[in-house]
């Protein structure tokens, strides 16, 4: 599409999702909701270093999401 090769629009993609990741707090989910990875602006916004929320259940974030609004 757009004279671009698959490549061309893989590193789009991947460079959108970089970007995307510098200026957001990102968190990735299963489809169970056990918790998979977050990115650095989220673990700092929320005060959890990776390894305190890593394979754990996004319930657990609901009380300190409370908290902070």
């Amino acid at each position: 599409m757009f004279g671009r090769s698959k490549n061309g629009a893989s590193s789009n993609v991947e460079a959108m999702a970089a970007a995307i990741s510098r200026s957001q707090a990102v968190i990735e989910f299963r489809t169970d909701g056990t918790i998979v990875t977050a990115n650095e602006n989220f673990l700092r916004a929320l005060g959890y270093a990776l390894a305190e929320i890593e394979g754990k259940h996004h319930s657990m974030l609901a009380c300190r999401l409370t908290q902070l609004i």
